[in-house]
């Protein structure tokens, strides 16, 4: 029997999918709660200001000689507090918990009694139709980032008397995030057929990821220092050779480089082992952080900082932790986008396939 069906069909189920997703999801208190929360943290980065004397509060002036529209254009400090708050703290963290609690019962609700049954009756394929599923369970992120990001647009507009329309690169680069953990999510529902085993999993999930990545960061940092000290220690050592060849302080910087040289090695293995583990898995920080490259120009664009030595968080009695910084932030910079986004992808993808030929396999 041919189940050869007339064109425009597979388009129209397709799309019958998604409409009936995204009233499920309007139907849901959480999907309307977010979008308030949104509103609220909008608000509260356009009561913040920066005039000539310092920074604003819903009016109020603070005075700060370090942090006034003289030292830090008033538009970089909105994109900033967009990128980090609004971002980083609301979408990616806040906005992303909501939505898994919303989305996370999609995929169990589609493999239980009676509603597998219905779909499945219907001439579309398995694969399509849970691939579809699981597209749906992205409208909640995009139309709350969507919606945050415009109100945004506007108060940077506004507030900030720039008009930024790469804002809106917040939009696919927060679904993008939100996806590689929805992918997970789906693929523990599919397996357990449980909604609650499949939030409380792909929290599990995420915190490890969030683990991996900040256990990698922690030791770039040492690694980084630790070579910087190891190169301060050879200028000096050179120096003083060139100055004083018989200079008795010399055998003591030896022997200080030659320790120093010993935690390097240390620093670097641990960092290894930390960007073996995290190479196959999503870039989940890292994706978000792309925003704020994007957006912003941090050159001469934040406020003087004191400069310190010895106060570095391994305790670092030569280099300045400014330094530390600036060194990783050209680090995060010379990544690739394969790196942050294409792994990430692959993992995703690999789970997604996992999801179909599961799905396609099962017994209902």
């Amino acid at each position: 029997m041919s189940h050869d069906l007339p064109d425009g069909t597979y388009a129209r189920q397709t799309w019958a999918i998604v409409v009936a997703a995204y009233r499920e999801l309007n139907a849901r208190k959480l999907f309307w709660l977010s979008l308030v929360l949104s509103g609220v943290i909008v608000a509260a980065i356009a009561g913040l200001g920066l005039d000539p004397e310092g920074i604003s509060v819903f009016g109020w002036t603070f005075e700060s000689p370090f942090f006034n529209s003289t030292v830090v254009p008033p538009a970089t400090f909105y994109k900033l507090l967009f990128t980090n708050l609004g971002v980083e703290w609301w979408l990616g963290l806040g906005s992303t918990v909501l939505a898994l609690v919303s989305t996370a019962g999609i995929i169990p609700d589609l493999v239980s009694g009676g509603a597998i049954d219905m779909m499945l009756s219907r001439p579309i394929g398995r694969g399509r139709l849970l691939l579809t599923k699981w597209m749906t369970g992205l409208l909640f992120t995009a139309l709350q980032v969507f919606v945050f990001t415009g109100a945004c647009f506007l108060v940077i507009g506004v507030r900030g008397d720039s008009w930024e329309p790469s804002l809106f690169l917040a939009v696919p680069l927060v679904v993008l995030f939100y996806s590689y953990l929805f992918a997970f999510c789906a693929l523990v529902g599919l397996l357990t057929r449980s909604t609650v085993a499949s939030l409380l999993i792909t929290m599990v999930f995420w915190f490890l990821v969030f683990g991996v990545q900040s256990g990698e960061a922690v030791t770039n940092w040492g690694r980084t220092s630790s070579a910087m000290e190891i190169a301060s220690y050879e200028r000096e050592i050179l120096r003083r050779e060139a100055e004083n060849p018989e200079d008795p302080y010399l055998e003591d910087l030896l022997e200080e480089r030659d320790a120093q040289a010993e935690d390097d090695a240390n620093w670097r293995f641990a960092h290894t082992c930390f960007m073996s583990v995290m190479a196959p898995l999503p870039k989940t920080g890292e994706t978000l952080e792309l925003l704020e490259r994007l957006l912003v120009d941090r050159s001469g664009a934040l406020a003087p900082e004191r400069e310190r030595r010895g106060e570095g968080v391994f305790g670092s009695g030569r280099v300045r932790d400014r330094e530390v910084r600036d060194a990783m932030d050209r680090q995060a910079v010379s990544r690739s986008l394969w790196w942050t986004i294409g792994t990430s992808m692959l993992f995703e993808i690999a789970v997604l396939g996992w999801c179909v030929r599961t799905f396609r396999r099962c017994d209902f």
